[in-house]
């Protein structure tokens, strides 16, 4: 106190200055805290956070008939660490390659992985036809512009339990000479751990020709499904789902309305080292007088490995049905056969392919197939009709750098008509020569 009478002097400012020293010295013995951290509002605000990247890899669920896991020797543990070391880069390498993962990034605020990517295709196409003299007229051969875009969104969650939730939607727009293949929808799932829901390629399906990019221009065979995979072990993966065509895509073969139950496929899968098989079998409802019951069975199969010294794969599948001829063939061959054929046309066949692919540099791949698609026709009160349908194609493709591929590609094809009754349009019977040259760019 004597302290402040003596600063506190006579003068009126020199006690307004000395009170506004004893509020400050009492303020910060009352809340030293509050006072050294003061000055801390003074640094700079923190850099806002940004995306960060995630991969969104195929969900796979505990097998049901889990191995337990073996225990090495030490020794061999140590040997199996140095061969890991060794070749990290080529194993790296590797499940860049073979992985079916895409990456994206975690949406802000969120724990959703969200991935966006897509392709953009040109190319100049010349068609060639030949025909017999007791076919309809070949339409002229003619030289076009083929465009096409596709776009797709994917997404994943992983909850606290474990448990994924993710969605797929696949949009994809063509300008062939075909008035029918402008824009399609090529995917909409939601899928919730095993399970999904929506519009997909079907479970049945195997050998797609993603390779050949005469097959890439086709809408894919879509159908509406809901389906649940179920691991076997670490290699065999069992699949259940219920199909209806008539939700998919229109280049599958017409369906019969007033259809009872949507098709019932079971499918079968076994994935390791080099080898893929795909085994399916499939059910479909078939109203009428009387009402008949379609099956069709699959079995397919991939082979990778450095045939010598070059990374090479070799793919095919055979198909067999009856009453089932949606099921049968590629997407180029149920484009044509379902200008010819009703939903409820009674049919038996089968359908094979066989396929090769071989990288000969970093650069520099060739692929090539061959397939065969034979369909009989026993209508009522006439012969027995035939379809038959050969392909061949082979293209040589050039990859400079990741995302941009040029190419060509020449396909023929030979087809055969006996229908008693039906119009066959021009051009479908006889032969036909495509040749491509392409481009194109992924994102």
């Amino acid at each position: 106190m004597e302290c402040a009478r003596a600063l506190a002097g006579d003068g009126p400012g020199q006690r307004l200055a000395t009170i506004m020293l004893l509020l400050l010295a009492a303020f910060a013995a009352a809340c030293p805290e509050r006072a050294r951290a003061a000055p801390a509002r003074l640094k700079p605000a923190q850099a806002p956070s940004f995306a960060r990247a995630c991969t969104i890899a195929p969900f796979e669920g505990t097998p049901l008939f889990a191995s337990p896991p073996a225990a090495a020797a030490p020794s061999a543990a140590k040997e199996e660490s140095d061969d890991a070391d060794d070749n990290s880069d080529d194993d790296s390498d590797d499940d860049d390659a073979d992985d079916d993962s895409v990456h994206g990034y975690i949406v802000p605020g969120t724990g959703t992985c969200l991935s966006i990517s897509g392709s953009v295709n040109a190319g100049m196409q010349y068609d060639a036809y030949r025909v017999s003299r007791s076919a309809p007229p070949p339409p002229p051969n003619a030289t076009s512009t083929q465009v096409s875009a596709s776009f797709t969104i994917t997404t994943s969650h992983d909850l606290a339990s474990g448990l994924r939730i993710g969605s797929i939607f696949s949009l994809s727009m063509r300008n062939p000479p075909d008035s029918d293949q402008g824009m399609t929808i090529d995917e909409a799932t939601v899928s919730i751990g095993p399970w999904t829901f929506g519009m997909a390629d079907s479970r049945f399906s195997f050998w797609g020709g993603d390779d050949f990019n005469t097959s890439a221009q086709v809408p894919s065979r879509t159908v509406g499904l809901i389906g649940l995979d179920l691991p076997l072990t670490e290699s065999w993966t069992a699949s259940l789902s219920l199909e209806d065509p008539a939700l998919g895509s229109t280049s599958s073969i017409p369906v019969q309305e007033g259809r009872r139950v949507p098709d019932g496929v079971a499918r079968l899968v076994y994935a390791s080292g080099p080898w893929t098989v795909h085994t399916a079998l499939a059910l479909r409802d078939i109203p009428g007088s009387p009402d008949r019951l379609g099956r069709a069975g699959i079995i397919g199969a991939t082979y990778e490995a450095d045939i010598l010294g070059k990374p090479s794969n070799i793919s095919g599948q055979i198909v067999g049905g009856i009453d089932s001829a949606p099921y049968l063939g590629s997407n180029l061959d149920t484009r044509v056969v379902r200008q010819v054929l009703f939903g409820g046309d009674p049919t038996r066949g089968f359908s094979a392919v066989l396929s090769t692919h071989r990288e000969w540099t970093d650069e520099i791949a060739t692929n090539a197939y061959v397939s065969r698609y034979w369909l009989s026709v026993p209508l009522a009160g006439q012969a027995e009709g035939k379809i038959r349908i050969d392909r061949a194609t082979a293209n040589l493709v050039w990859t400079p750098v990741d995302g941009f591929k040029a190419g060509v590609e020449t396909s023929v094809a030979w087809a055969q008509f006996s229908l008693g009754g039906r119009v066959i349009p021009a051009g479908l019977a006889g032969r036909q020569i495509t040749t491509q040259v392409f481009i194109e760019r992924t994102f």
